[in-house]
């Protein structure tokens, strides 16, 4: 079963649409540490992860500093963080020992150039996902990187460099990267996600979804994988 999980969202209309058609996880941007749309103060994402239901799951996406990042978590209470900056493997490492005993969950991003590079430490993407286990992440993340735009960048990853992560990867791996209602079923069938991640694929403009675009969506994952 493929999950799904609608990024950067920033009202309580959208959640609602999210939740009603399906969604499993619920994204919110907060505090990133470069210019993007779909930013959020820890006060304003609080307040939407405290209205959201039960039984779907919130994650703040954001990066840099190891304090940084807590102080982030402290103040919105989610039940997931994603590392999507330059973490170094060893900020990695002890946001989770900070985190798990809390049972707030990680995740790291790996995002990759047009050259199939890591912006990481370890450029290689299949390396790079074999050291990240030995962190404790509960999962990776595989997204487009590029130089203008650090997420949701509607480009696609190459599919063969995402295979290549899930191959090497004893954890489980999340596409994200250009993903849209139009090419999301034939995605899923063909590399089979554990979830998958969509911010732009499924927007009006910035920061305000569209909500055919969600309920295709979701619908098209869900039916890909009966």
């Amino acid at each position: 079963m493929t999950r799904v999980k609608i990024c950067g969202l920033m009202n309580k209309k959208d959640i609602e649409v999210c939740v009603q058609a399906g969604a499993h996880v619920l994204g919110f941007v907060v505090d990133y540490p470069v210019p993007v749309p779909w930013n959020l103060t820890t006060s304003a994402a609080r307040k939407l992860i405290d209205g959201a239901p039960p039984f779907v799951s919130t994650c703040v996406v954001t990066g840099g500093a190891v304090p940084k990042v807590l102080d982030v978590v402290n103040a919105t209470c989610p039940d997931i963080v994603q590392l999507h900056y330059k973490e170094t493997l060893q900020d990695v490492k002890e946001i989770v020992g900070r985190l798990k005993p809390r049972g707030v969950k990680v995740i790291k991003a790996l995002r990759i150039d047009a050259d199939g590079n890591c912006d990481f430490e370890i450029s290689d993407p299949a390396v790079a996902v074999r050291e990240l286990a030995r962190t404790g992440v509960s999962a990776v993340l595989v997204d487009s990187y590029t130089s203008t735009m650090p997420g949701g960048t509607g480009v696609r990853v190459d599919l063969s460099v995402f295979t290549a992560v899930q191959k090497v990867s004893p954890l489980p791996v999340i596409l994200a990267g250009g993903l849209n209602p139009d090419n999301i079923r034939s995605v899923v069938q063909r590399v089979k996600p554990f979830a998958v991640d969509v911010l732009t694929g499924v927007e009006e403009r910035p920061g305000c979804k569209d909500k055919e675009k969600i309920c295709e969506l979701i619908k098209s994952v869900y039916e890909a994988v009966k």
